[in-house]
């Protein structure tokens, strides 16, 4: 049965490598959702000359094989972002998306140390977490106070992140190091 290296539980003795895999596997999801979150922040900024009408020219759509209509709701969403945003928002959000970078690249980190050394990982991993946690309670509640156009784009995704934080810090914290035994 030593094949079976990722198995959760093989006899009394749990293997916890998959609370180290999962966190390496969601913080480069994370990484790559909050890296784009700061370039869209950093992009679309108050001043940004959009007209109402959309300028899609013929060549750039067939280069980008978009239709016109595509094009037009490109134009809208990024307007959406523009009339939507409290002047706080944009400063708020980029700050507390780089800090959620730097979590997420800890847990990233954390959670490869945790595979091979999970007792000395888990302290760091848990704080990491914490973090997290902490940080999407707070793009929560950014969020909450803006408008409903910019709550359809950020609140799901956000709730959904909360989740996945809140599960892996449970998996985090409910591991003890003393009864469990990792399958080799």
């Amino acid at each position: 049965n030593n094949n079976r290296l990722m198995s959760i539980k093989e006899g009394n003795n749990a293997n916890i490598k998959w609370i180290g895999v999962t966190s390496v596997l969601f913080g480069v999801l994370l990484l790559a959702n909050h890296g784009n979150e700061i370039l869209r922040q950093s992009v679309i900024a108050p001043g940004v000359a959009i007209e109402s009408a959309a300028d899609c020219r013929p060549d750039e759509l067939e280069e980008e094989n978009l239709s016109l209509r595509e094009c037009q709701l490109m134009v809208s969403n990024v307007q959406i972002v523009l009339a939507s945003s409290p002047s706080w928002f944009r400063s708020v959000s980029i700050c507390l998306y780089l800090l959620g970078f730097v979590s997420a690249l800890l847990s990233l980190v954390f959670g490869m140390r945790f595979v091979s050394s999970p007792n000395s990982a888990q302290r760091p991993l848990r704080a990491s977490f914490v973090s997290l946690v902490a940080i999407d309670l707070l793009i929560f509640v950014a969020v909450s106070t803006t408008g409903p156009l910019l709550r359809s784009i950020y609140l799901w995704p956000n709730l959904l992140w909360l989740f996945i934080h809140l599960a892996l810090l449970t998996a985090v914290l409910s591991y003890n190091s003393e009864s469990a035994q990792e399958v080799n």
